[in-house]
């Protein structure tokens, strides 16, 4: 990518998770990626969803509803030989409620997400418990601004892409479409143009994914 370009304007985190993301979609896995950084903002930790992964070495078989991209990285963090307390999570997309307990009982103390999830998001689970409300927690999100209309595009796509063209009916949909209805149009059009489709299939890289999509997300 040339100087100036979409991608090197984004910080390194948000570069790892994108290519996390990028990585899982074109493993037919949920497009979401996740990083654990230290104050310096140097990666310690990655992870990236594998719920349908079909070539784990991981030792998962495919369907694993736990096989999350933040718990992943939660995992794998080095707890023992860093101050967690001062290190942060970086993830494409609002954390479920299962991720969401994770990394507050991780000990971590800051979040950064791209995208909000109005299916399964629980930020707002902060402050609802005395448990979940006497850490001092700083969740900064959605950001940057492109992040969530591509992430949810890319979704999209997928989704269209696994059932001939068609999105499934119901609540889902219906609760998505009330808070990103421009993403779920892009993911549409990217359905029927192939563009997503020619990327994967060339073996883009997700910096050339993002300069392609991401120009026309804005």
């Amino acid at each position: 990518m040339g100087p100036g370009s979409m991608w090197s304007e984004l910080a390194c985190p948000w570069q790892a998770c994108l290519e996390l993301a990028w990585e899982a979609y074109c493993d037919d896995c949920y497009p979401i990626g996740a990083v654990v950084t230290d104050p310096a903002g140097r990666i310690l930790t990655r992870g990236r969803n594998r719920i349908y992964e079909m070539n784990s070495r991981h030792g998962r078989q495919p369907g694993n509803e736990l096989a999350h991209a933040e718990l992943e990285a939660l995992q794998a963090f080095p707890y023992g030989s860093a101050d967690q307390h001062a290190c942060s999570l970086y993830t494409t997309t609002e954390p479920c409620p299962m991720c969401m307990g994770t990394f507050y009982m991780s000990g971590l103390r800051t979040l950064y997400y791209g995208a909000r999830d109005p299916w399964a998001g629980a930020v707002d689970l902060l402050g609802k418990t005395w448990y979940l409300g006497h850490k001092p927690i700083r969740v900064h999100g959605p950001q940057p601004p492109v992040m969530e209309n591509l992430i949810w595009a890319l979704f999209v796509e997928q989704d269209c892409r696994f059932h001939n063209g068609k999105l499934p009916d119901g609540a889902y949909y219906e609760r998505l479409g009330g808070v990103l209805g421009e993403a779920i149009a892009l993911g549409r059009r990217f359905w029927e143009s192939g563009e997503i489709h020619s990327l994967r299939q060339r073996a883009a890289t997700a910096g050339e994914m993002f300069e392609r999509l991401g120009s026309l997300v804005q």
